[in-house]
């Protein structure tokens, strides 16, 4: 009877299953295959254990993604819920969604940003991303923002004509986890680190139900 061999190289002894691909690999192609050629379902236990070899090496952006834009530690603490609730529906967004990886993530938040820049100069326009997973991620957050001001204007805290959130706050806001993101990103094609980081720091999110976004507007 043959020897079993890696699924991925057929060449080495498989010494681990790979839920990614349902089969037995061995560790060299556990190692490179990993969210390159393998989709990786974040509770993987050897994914899980790489993340923390990668979160020991994370280091400082060279350059600080839109550096015109300020985000002082005090809009952090003020928007703190809205900055939550944003990155429950990026998590909850990959988890309907499985296969979006933090690369259309940052797809999605980049066209965001540039959307709502272009509406504070008094423009209106959608900036959606060309195609693909990211164009889901744009519309998951846009929603989100449009639930904010339905539920404002329903309930009649904000006047006709004035937004709920202002653009400046929102802007921040998706810079802030836009260079997050990128703080987490490992450029594997299929690299989920940010969204591993987000399940890390969200772990009710993974089990609660959708609900209509609620912010308690000031």
């Amino acid at each position: 009877m043959p020897a079993t061999l890696c699924a991925i190289c057929h060449k080495r002894k498989p010494k681990r299953q790979c839920p990614g691909i349902h089969g037995a690999i061995c560790p060299q192609c556990c190692g490179t295959e990993r969210e390159v050629s393998v989709d990786c379902p974040l509770d993987c236990t050897y994914l899980r254990e790489s993340r923390r070899h990668d979160a020991e090496k994370l280091t400082a952006l060279p350059e600080m993604p839109y550096k015109d834009v300020e985000v002082p530690d005090r809009f952090l603490h003020e928007q703190e819920q809205m900055i939550g609730a944003i990155s429950v529906r990026l998590l909850r967004h990959h988890i309907e969604n499985p296969r979006v990886t933090d690369q259309e993530i940052l797809e999605g938040l980049e066209k965001l940003i540039q959307t709502y820049q272009t509406q504070q100069s008094g423009i209106y326009y959608d900036s959606l991303p060309e195609g693909g997973p990211a164009v889901g991620v744009y519309r998951e957050i846009k929603t989100f923002f449009e639930e904010i001001e339905k539920q404002a204007h329903q309930q009649g805290t904000i006047a006709p004509g004035f937004t709920a959130i202002k653009e400046g706050d929102v802007i921040r806001a998706l810079v802030f986890l836009y260079r997050l993101a990128t703080v987490h990103f490992n450029h594997r094609p299929r690299g989920r680190a940010f969204l591993s980081f987000l399940r890390e720091t969200f772990p009710l999110a993974i089990a609660a139900p959708r609900e209509e976004s609620r912010l308690i507007i000031p």
